[in-house]
C-alpha cells in the first residue's frame, strides 16, 4: 500500500522539464554546446564531462518540495581512476542561492513525507488518485519529454550517478538531484569541485539560462 501511495504523489507531482520555462545550456569559452540533446560538454585534464538538464522535475506543489536533476556523464580519458561523487556539485542561482545535491533516498522521502495530504479522507480511493493523475498530465510542461511519473520509486536510484572512482578510459553518468525550483531565477549554474567538500575554486562550471 505504501508503494503505491508513493506511486500515486510521484505521478500527482513530477513532470517533465521546469514549468513553463526551458532551461538551456549556455555557451562558455570552452565549452561545447550540443543543440540536438540540449547539453554542453567541458574538458579538465583529460576527463569530459557532459551535462544537461534531466527529463524529470517536481514542480512547487503546497506539501511537496520543488527537485531539479541534472544528467552527468564523466568520461575519464586517463588511464588512472578518479572520483567525482554527487556530492562534489553545487547549484547555485541567479541571485546567489546556492544549493548541496541531495540522495535519491533525500529525493523519495521529500515526495512521499507528506502523502497523507493528499490522500482523500476517509475513503483511500484508486479512483481518486487517478484523477489526479489526469489533472497533473493536463498540466505537463512538454509533451516531448518522457513523463517521469511513468518511472517507478526505484528509478531514482537506478538513474542517479553512481558513487565510487571512474576507472581509467571509463564512463559513468546519471543524474544528479537538487532540491530547488529552477523558475524562480532567471540562470543557474552547476558547479563541479574537486572534491565533495566543496573547498578552493570549482573545476569547472557549466551556466544555464532559464528562459520564461
Amino acid at each position: 500500500m505504501r508503494t503505491s501511495i508513493i506511486l500515486a504523489v510521484l505521478a500527482a507531482s513530477l513532470c517533465s522539464a521546469c514549468g513553463s520555462a526551458r532551461v538551456l545550456p549556455m555557451a562558455t569559452p570552452t565549452g561545447k554546446l550540443n543543440v540536438a540533446e540540449q547539453s554542453i560538454t567541458e574538458v579538465r585534464d583529460g576527463v569530459a564531462f557532459t551535462v544537461k538538464l534531466d527529463a524529470m522535475s517536481v514542480p512547487s506543489h503546497p506539501m511537496v518540495d520543488s527537485v531539479a536533476a541534472f544528467h552527468v556523464t564523466i568520461d575519464n580519458r586517463n588511464d588512472s581512476p578518479l572520483s567525482f561523487p554527487p556530492q562534489a556539485f553545487v547549484l547555485k542561482d541567479g541571485e546567489g542561492m546556492q544549493y548541496r545535491s541531495v540522495s535519491p533516498e533525500q529525493v523519495r522521502e521529500i515526495v512521499s513525507k507528506d502523502t497523507v495530504y493528499l490522500i482523500p479522507y476517509p475513503y483511500v480511493g484508486y479512483y481518486y488518485l487517478k484523477d489526479q493523475v489526469k489533472v497533473s498530465e493536463g498540466d505537463r510542461f512538454s509533451s516531448e519529454l518522457p513523463y517521469y511519473a511513468e518511472y517507478h520509486p526505484q528509478h531514482l536510484f537506478t538513474r542517479a550517478l553512481p558513487e565510487g572512482p571512474v576507472l581509467g578510459k571509463s564512463k559513468i553518468s546519471g543524474n544528479v538531484y537538487f532540491i530547488t525550483e529552477l523558475t524562480k531565477s532567471n540562470r543557474v549554474d552547476l558547479l563541479l569541485f574537486p572534491n565533495a567538500e566543496i573547498t578552493g575554486t570549482p573545476l569547472v562550471v557549466f551556466p544555464f539560462a532559464v528562459e520564461k
